[in-house]
C-alpha cells in the first residue's frame, strides 16, 4: 500500500486556525495542510502526534522510512533569506525508521561507493559549467581584464550560495544573467561599494550612488576604448 503523504508547515502566518478544534495556530507552530492557504489542523489534532521526526540529511533513510510508514508528513520551515519554505525532515512511524536503519546498515558500503562516484561526476560537471560560464562572460565582455571572467564565474556559480550563476537562466547563459554576475563583480571589486555600509545608508541608496561608475566600467569592458 502506498504511503499517504501530507505536509506540516512551521507557519509564517500570524493568524491560522485549526479546522478541527478551533484553536489558533501561532506563527512558527506546526500547521498540517496542503499549503498555508488551505484549511488544516494544529499538530495536536493531526494523525502525527505519536510519530517521530526524522531530520533531513540522509537521503536513504528519508526514502526508506517513508516507504515503510503508513503515513508521512513532510515538515517545512520558512527561510526569510531565500523567501521560500525549506524541507526540515519528515514525521514517520518508529517502526519505519527502524526498518530503514537496518536496510541502510546492510548496504552502507555499496551506497558510500556510489556516492563517491556521483560526487566526482558532479564536481567535473560543476568545473565544466564554470568554464562555460566564464567563456560566455568573455564573449559578452571581450575587454574585461585578463582572466577576470574566471574570477566572476567561480564567485557567481558557488554551490548553495543562491547567487545568479546558480539560476536556471544563468545555466542557459542568458545575457541578462551574465550581466548581473558581471555587475555584481564590478560593484564589489571596482568601486567603493563595500566601504559604504555602516555609514547609515541603505543598500538601495549606495547602489544608486555607484550606478554611474558601474555602468561606465561595464561599457568599457564591452566595447573597445
Amino acid at each position: 500500500m502506498a504511503t499517504t503523504v501530507q505536509h506540516i508547515f512551521l507557519t509564517k502566518k500570524e493568524k491560522l486556525q485549526c479546522c478541527s478544534c478551533g484553536r489558533p495556530v501561532p506563527k512558527g507552530h506546526p500547521y498540517v495542510a496542503e499549503t498555508e492557504n488551505h484549511k488544516g489542523t494544529c499538530f495536536r489534532c493531526s494523525p502525527f502526534v505519536n510519530y517521530t521526526l526524522l531530520h533531513a540529511g540522509n537521503a536513504a533513510m528519508t526514502r526508506r522510512s517513508k516507504k515503510y510508514s503508513t503515513r508521512c508528513a513532510i515538515l517545512w520551515e520558512w527561510v526569510p533569506k531565500r523567501k521560500r519554505f525549506q524541507r526540515k525532515g519528515q514525521f514517520v512511524e518508529d517502526s519505519a525508521i527502524e526498518k530503514a536503519r537496518i536496510e541502510c546498515e546492510k548496504d552502507q558500503e555499496i551506497r558510500q561507493e556510489k556516492n563517491k562516484k556521483a560526487a566526482l561526476i558532479r564536481a567535473e560537471k560543476d568545473k565544466a559549467y564554470v568554464a562555460h560560464f566564464a567563456h560566455a562572460i568573455r564573449n559578452r565582455y571581450p575587454y574585461c581584464p585578463k582572466n577576470r571572467e574566471f574570477e566572476i564565474a567561480i564567485h557567481a556559480c558557488e554551490k548553495y550560495s543562491g547567487r545568479v550563476g546558480r539560476t536556471a537562466g544563468a545555466k542557459e547563459f542568458e545575457p541578462k544573467m551574465i550581466d548581473l554576475a558581471v555587475i555584481a563583480h564590478i560593484r564589489h571589486m571596482e568601486t567603493d561599494y563595500d566601504n559604504q555600509f555602516g555609514k547609515g545608508k541603505r543598500k538601495k541608496e549606495i547602489r544608486s550612488e555607484i550606478k554611474y561608475d558601474v555602468q561606465k566600467i561595464l561599457v568599457s569592458w564591452k566595447n573597445p576604448h
